[in-house]
């Protein structure tokens, strides 16, 4: 066995191995900016949040991105006209008091037309500074596409069925055909399986990652219509300024 496989690897051989500094190992922020450099090369990564993060495509609504830069770096010197999210490209921004971060504002109706519907996708802002730098961070969204929602749940009408059944059928809606068939109230349930159209931000609010039932579930016992889950964000903004003021 070689000298060097049997010496120790310390804390220090570990980062500069993946190119990190000492420090970061102590800071997690930092660890998170060295380990997304490496990733990204020259590209600065930044934090971005979309609001709202939930909206229906093909409308002409307004939405924001907030984009936080690492330690280092002032949002002052992004130009602009640079900054794009999807297709969209900024139509206003405003400085927030921090100096490392910064809005901007777009329109819907500006967003590429092959964007996945009814499913959680990234949404990518992209940019640069006035130095030529340039910067990119994601955020999820989900888009619901022009047509009305469809939610699937089992039906106990025109059949004898069980207590389970009906209770079931009433209450639990599904975001797919083949997760109504798997979760029935009871194995050998053969209640037929119908198809229901729901108002748009009641299928995102059911259906959003951190609501009671995950992507998937929904039982109306809950609370219908379903609260807004951690997380989701369906306000638009007003105007820059405002939607600053919110948070």
């Amino acid at each position: 066995m070689s000298d060097l496989s049997k010496r120790k690897t310390t804390r220090r051989d570990f980062l500069k191995f993946f190119g990190l500094s000492s420090a970061a190992i102590l800071t997690p922020g930092l660890l998170t900016n060295e380990l997304l450099a490496g990733v990204l090369g020259d590209m600065i990564p930044v934090v971005v949040m979309i609001k709202p993060n939930a909206f229906r495509y093909g409308r002409n609504d307004e939405f924001s991105s907030t984009v936080v830069f690492p330690e280092g770096y002032e949002a002052v010197e992004v130009d602009v006209s640079s900054v794009g999210c999807e297709g969209a490209h900024a139509l206003d921004s405003t400085l927030c008091p921090d100096s490392r971060t910064i809005i901007f504002l777009y329109n819907s109706g500006h967003l590429k037309t092959d964007l996945t519907h009814d499913l959680l996708v990234p949404f990518t802002v992209t940019g640069r500074l006035n130095d030529g730098s340039t910067f990119k961070g994601s955020d999820t969204v989900i888009i619901i596409g022009a047509n009305q929602p469809t939610v699937y749940h089992t039906s106990s009408r025109k059949h004898k069925s069980c207590n389970a059944c009906k209770g079931h059928a009433v209450n639990r809606i599904y975001s797919s055909m083949q997760k109504a068939d798997n979760y029935r109230a009871h194995p050998g349930c053969n209640c037929r399986i119908v198809v229901e159209q729901i108002g748009w931000q009641d299928y995102v609010k059911a259906f959003w990652p951190s609501s009671q039932g995950g992507e998937f579930v929904y039982d109306r016992r809950w609370g219908w219509p379903p609260p807004s889950p951690k997380g989701l964000s369906l306000e638009h903004p007003l105007c820059l300024e405002e939607h600053l003021r919110r948070g």
